[in-house]
């Protein structure tokens, strides 16, 4: 193909480059909610690794502070770090709310495989299909 080329596309980070893959499975097509959120929880890790560094360097930075100062707590010398809450980050970028997100993610891992392919064809929505979910679950405890 004459004119046709491509790219390179450079990032520091390899969580970058899962960042930049999610944008792009989620950009190209039409998604139901549910499956955003499919696509969306196989970065869960990407994120919880980004939270745990966060937390790390906050503790670390108030046990410094904190030695310095032994008389405040290490809570008043934490450092201003942007906290990270994965299920909401995630929760936003499948462009739901964080209780849609947490519904769909409970029906995504259940052991119900009938009720999941309900709910990803679009047979039935998260809200109809986490009620089934809890509504088993309850049926289960009280037998």
């Amino acid at each position: 193909m004459a004119g046709v080329g491509t790219g390179t596309v450079a990032y520091d980070t390899k969580e970058e480059v899962m960042e930049w893959m999610l944008d792009i499975q989620l950009g190209r097509r039409n998604l139901s909610p549910i499956q955003r959120i499919a696509v969306a929880e196989k970065y869960r890790p990407i994120y919880e690794k980004q939270a745990l560094a966060n937390k790390q360097v906050a503790m670390q930075e108030a046990r410094k502070s904190n030695e310095k100062n032994k008389s405040e707590q290490i809570s008043a010398n934490l450092p201003k770090t942007e906290p990270i809450n994965t299920s909401e980050k995630l929760a936003n970028i499948a462009g739901v709310s964080g209780k849609t997100y947490s519904m769909g993610k409970k029906i995504l891992d259940s052991d119900n495989e009938t009720l999941k392919q309900e709910v990803l064809s679009g047979e039935k929505s998260i809200n109809a299909g986490y009620k089934e979910l809890t509504q088993n679950k309850k049926e289960k405890y009280f037998l």
